[in-house]
């Protein structure tokens, strides 16, 4: 199939899905709902998410099984796009989906650590083994690290998470966190070789940025909160950023402390993570989605024909989720209205 036609059917479709997308009169809306209730009713009956809450009865829905539904529905959208790709194209966006996994293996890891594994089943998940071989039901009867890397055996992140068992109780967590997002960008950007040179340089510049972004938030958590010995964050950082090199990466992991490490940000494009004293810490990783949301919005404007649509889309996609995920919360919580506003990915 000639390249410009792959791409008009897809992005056409990528069109008639993205039209459908939340507007901010909606999550006005949602912000001011009054419940977990109301706000199911409102999906279901007000937005696409009607296509998999058809069958809910809103006035029973808990939190998290409204969570999963619509991340369920997040790999129904991008099913639908997979099938306009050939082979290659196909696995890679398997690939792309291991993100997701990853952060339920993260759940899973702040399950043991809290004591709460056994209340996690495989309807606590989205899309926990549905992109790779992990034998779900021994994951889940994971009492440790140690049993939680075990069961991780014959998949792709074992080896990633070997040098773990080393490490033992609070680093553990935060270690395994930071393992999970090095084996996921290792893996994903093995997959880049399958692509055209135009595609994968867009996908270069887009993730490398997340890989810039995510490496700043883990040292600083690392020499913040746990101070870390550097040779060792360092070596659990992730490759690939977009501006950052291993070079700079290696300076930031051996700062002498915090001020050196936020004076070196500063002096980068990525300053807006410390400019504000008072908020850095509540609001890093909000502004950090925050920028890779604009910047995708504004790649979708001088890319047409090629794979920055497709992955816009899912982009997009998964902040929205994530918006919907937050005003959850933060009705939950009883939060005022203009401090919920705070910590959604898009500005209202």
């Amino acid at each position: 199939m000639n390249k410009f036609i792959h791409y008009e059917a897809v992005n056409t479709k990528i069109r008639a899905l993205e039209s459908r997308f939340l507007k901010e009169e909606d999550f006005n809306n949602l912000l001011n709902k009054k419940g977990i209730n109301e706000i199911a009713a409102y999906l279901k009956n007000e937005t696409h998410y009607k296509s998999v809450l058809h069958d809910i009865d809103e006035n029973k829905i808990h939190r998290g099984e409204l969570e999963i539904l619509i991340r369920k529905d997040h790999v129904k959208q991008i099913g639908k796009l997979i099938f306009y790709f050939n082979n290659n194209y196909k696995k890679f966006f398997r690939y792309v989906f291991l993100k997701r996994e990853i952060e339920d293996l993260k759940k899973v890891l702040r399950s043991i650590k809290n004591g709460k594994i056994s209340s996690l089943n495989r309807e606590s998940f989205a899309h926990l083994g549905q992109f790779s071989g992990i034998r779900v039901d021994s994951l889940l009867s994971s009492k440790t690290i140690d049993d939680f890397i075990l069961s991780l055996k014959g998949t792709e992140y074992y080896s990633y998470l070997l040098p773990l068992e080393e490490e033992k109780g609070e680093k553990n967590i935060f270690l395994g966190e930071m393992v999970l997002d090095l084996a996921y960008f290792d893996i994903f950007y093995k997959t880049l070789e399958s692509l055209n040179k135009n595609d994968k340089k867009i996908i270069d510049e887009l993730q490398g940025t997340s890989v810039d972004l995510l490496n700043i938030q883990w040292i600083y958590r690392g020499i913040n909160y746990y101070n870390m010995p550097r040779e060792l964050l360092f070596n659990y950082t992730i490759p690939h950023g977009h501006i950052l090199s291993v070079r700079d990466i290696k300076e930031l992991c051996y700062c002498t402390g915090l001020k050196e490490f936020e004076d070196k940000i500063l002096n980068t494009k990525y300053n807006f993570l410390f400019d504000n004293e008072n908020t850095k810490n509540m609001f890093m990783e909000r502004r950090s989605l925050r920028y890779q949301y604009y910047i995708v919005k504004k790649l979708k404007k001088r890319h047409r024909m090629d794979i920055l649509e497709a992955i816009a889309f899912d982009v997009l996609l998964e902040f929205e989720i994530r918006d919907i995920i937050t005003v959850i919360e933060s009705i939950r919580y009883d939060m005022p209205l203009d401090e919920a506003k705070k910590f959604l990915v898009r500005k209202l």
